[in-house]
Formats: structure tokens, C-alpha cells, sequence
């Protein structure tokens, strides 16, 4: 069984930095760069309680970390009353995609950043891994704008 909650960094650093080299291999789109985290950023955005860990943990192995949702929570620049979430990464191991798993850890974060006072939840998604985007359409998230990238250097 898998079971949904929050951590914080702290909670997860260790068992993470492990399965963020997974995920990087996966998903990177510039793979010469190399992963290298500003772990005192993601401490200090929790800290000032603009940031939330979620975590996926395995409970029939060890309760293992298996997946992490991490998102920045704001005030929009332009809606100075209104808070938005933006993820900076989703990602569920593999072996652990099963399609339910990931509408719950949607609903979880949903129900989670509500209650934080959050209006509007932004993710993006990998074109090359549509998966994730599968999962937000089926929880009535809608595409609203795309986003292009070139390598300066």
C-alpha cells in the first residue's frame, strides 16, 4: 500500500537525493547539465512556509520514499489577493505508476494546498512524458499556456 502525506525537506533529504538522480535521468532535457540542488533555497522557501513537500511512501517496503510532489506557494504578482502553487517537480518511481497513485496524490495536494489558502495550482508537465498531464486532465486541469526553451550556451 502506498500512503500520501507531508514532510519537509529535512524528512527527505537523504532517501530523495537518491531518487532525484532517477527522476533527472528520465526526465532532463539538457542531460550535459548537471543535477546540483540549492538545498538552502528549498530550506528557506519552507521556512517561510512558501514551500510544501509531498510524499508517496511504500508501506510495505520499509515505507519507502517512491514519489514527491514539491510546489512554491505566492501571491500572484498580478492578483495580489490570490495565491498560486507552482510545482517544481512531480515524480512517482516507475515500478509504482499504476495510474491511481497519481490521482491521489493530486487530490491530496489539492485538498492540501486549499486548505493553505491556495487559489489556482499551476503544474507543468514534460511534453516528452505526457503521463503526468493524463493524470491533471483527469482531474479537470486544463491546459492554459505552453512553454518553449533554447540552450543559450
Amino acid at each position: 500500500m502506498l500512503t500520501i502525506g507531508t514532510e519537509t525537506v529535512d524528512d527527505v533529504r537523504s532517501e530523495i537525493e537518491e531518487l532525484l538522480a532517477l527522476h533527472w535521468k528520465e526526465i532532463a532535457v539538457w542531460q550535459d547539465i548537471p543535477l546540483a540542488p540549492i538545498w538552502e533555497s528549498y530550506y528557506a522557501m519552507e521556512k517561510s512556509g512558501n514551500m510544501v513537500v509531498y510524499t508517496v511512501r511504500d508501506d510495505q517496503n520499509a515505507n519507502k520514499l517512491v514519489g514527491y510532489a514539491v510546489f512554491f506557494m505566492r501571491n500572484h504578482m498580478h492578483y495580489k489577493d490570490h495565491k498560486w502553487a507552482l510545482n517544481d517537480i512531480i515524480w512517482v518511481h516507475p515500478d509504482c505508476r499504476d495510474g491511481k497513485i497519481g490521482r491521489n496524490l493530486v487530490n491530496y495536494w489539492e485538498k492540501d494546498l486549499q486548505s493553505r489558502g491556495v487559489h489556482v495550482a499551476h503544474v507543468n508537465v514534460k511534453v516528452a512524458h505526457p503521463a503526468l498531464g493524463l493524470v491533471l486532465k483527469w482531474s479537470k486541469y486544463q491546459i492554459v499556456e505552453s512553454g518553449y526553451e533554447k540552450r543559450l550556451n
